[in-house]
């Protein structure tokens, strides 16, 4: 993007996102002024269906300015700790699937970071994308070796539509906590945003995340993760092994391509079981399309993971504690689950309210089809988990706890498109034969 076009699209960006934030408000704020006039009590209104209007909104004008917001909404779509099951399921389906970049403006990038021609990097290299993201887009190529490869490749003016937009946010941030009574307080959660995507935007972090991750599989032939080309790779650029397979949640394909889907969701849960458990670092956003399945010489599946950018650390103990969290939940073991959960860093503004994280464990666990943890995390207890962390005085509840829960959920939904269950501590036991 040229200068002046840049300047253009500064302003425009920032008042279509200052009317969504200013529409999404008043939807809010008329029927609360109503009720204050009439006297109606605010909590007996149901709110359900402006959360969908306003998330619809927020995923509209997302979609039509795409960049960093559509990136942002994938991560407010991640926090079912603070945002309405309705943002939630809405603003976490705003794909990367968007118009791609100009082949020139791809060109450009790659050949300003290696300081050479494509044609000197590169034998082939296909100028069509296979993937159109909000911050980058994948090529097909191919190396002077003869290596087939995948080429992800960062739009040039990512950075500055970050500071725009984040600029833009934290000004309605400002005015939203002065003028509402009872602000919920979204600047920290921009710093954190802000701050996660910074490390998105430097491929040089994802390589490292990616090269971590294959270590801890190296003797494991289930799990493949492909090999980083590092000579071609820089802070916008990542050359990787080109891997194709069948998406994990297509049971006709996998059939077709003959794989053994005997036992598939515990071979997967095993591998994520020793990423967060054992390993405390881990793919912190295993949908579908980030999991590949190909058949081995043995017949059993072997895994392929992709896109490293949300590869998470977890602190010390997390993986103890989350153990213990789900044993106790199972043995309804109120003590051990108190326990677990302070270690896991849920805390209360009284700091001694045990009947709270109680009933979220119980308001969890009633979305079960037995009433009862059976070491599965579905997207409906996981649903119930967060409903009740809101509407309960819990002021702290760790990140990590938040995308670890999203992954086992989403890991669920996998199990359940195969008629299997993702069950956590089924899968901690002996790998199946």
């Amino acid at each position: 993007m040229t200068n002046m076009g840049r300047l253009i699209a500064r302003p425009y960006r920032a008042s279509r996102i200052g009317w969504t934030a200013l529409c999404v408000w008043l939807r809010y704020k008329i029927p609360a002024w109503w009720d204050l006039l009439l006297r109606r009590d605010p909590k007996a209104r149901d709110l359900s269906a402006v959360h969908q209007k306003n998330a619809d909104h927020i995923f509209d004008t997302a979609v039509s300015l795409r960049g960093m917001l559509v990136k942002m909404c994938q991560i407010i779509g991640t926090r079912s700790d603070i945002f309405p099951r309705e943002f939630v399921a809405t603003l976490s389906k705003c794909h990367d699937r968007l118009p791609p970049r100009e082949f020139d403006v791809i060109k450009q990038v790659i050949e300003e970071d290696f300081g050479a021609d494509l044609d000197s990097v590169y034998s082939e290299f296909e100028p069509t994308p296979t993937a159109a993201a909000s911050l980058a887009q994948v090529h097909r190529a191919r190396l002077l070796s003869g290596e087939r490869v995948a080429v992800k490749v960062q739009y040039p003016d990512i950075e500055h539509i970050m500071h725009t937009d984040f600029a833009t946010s934290r000004r309605i941030a400002v005015i939203y906590s002065r003028f509402d009574d009872n602000p919920m307080d979204f600047l920290p959660l921009l710093d954190e945003l802000q701050k996660h995507l910074r490390m998105e935007l430097d491929f040089r972090r994802e390589v490292e995340s990616a090269d971590r991750i294959r270590e801890f599989f190296v003797d494991d032939p289930s799990v493949h993760v492909p090999k980083i080309v590092r000579q071609h790779s820089t802070r916008r650029v990542i050359t990787m092994e080109f891997v194709d397979g069948v998406k994990v949640n297509d049971p006709a394909a996998l059939a077709a391509a003959g794989i053994d889907t005997k036992n598939l969701m515990t071979r997967l849960m095993s591998i994520f079981n020793r990423m967060i458990l054992a390993y405390g670092f881990f793919h912190a956003d295993p949908h579908p399309g980030n999991i590949f399945v190909n058949p081995s010489e043995s017949g059993k599946p072997v895994f392929t993971l992709l896109d490293f950018g949300l590869a998470k650390e977890l602190p010390d103990g997390f993986g103890m504690g989350l153990f213990e969290l789900m044993f106790s939940m199972m043995t309804f073991n109120e003590s051990a689950m108190l326990r677990a959960f302070k270690e896991l860093g849920f805390k209360t503004q009284d700091d001694d309210n045990d009947e709270t994280l109680l009933l979220i464990a119980k308001r969890m666990m009633s979305r079960s089809d037995t009433g009862t943890f059976q070491g599965e995390f579905t997207e409906e207890m996981t649903d119930e988990m967060f409903d009740a962390i809101r509407e309960n005085p819990v002021v702290k509840v760790p990140t990590d706890f938040v995308l670890v829960a999203r992954a086992f959920s989403l890991l669920s939904g996998i199990g359940h498109a195969l008629g299997q269950r993702a069950n956590a501590l089924d899968a901690m036991g002996p790998a199946p034969a």
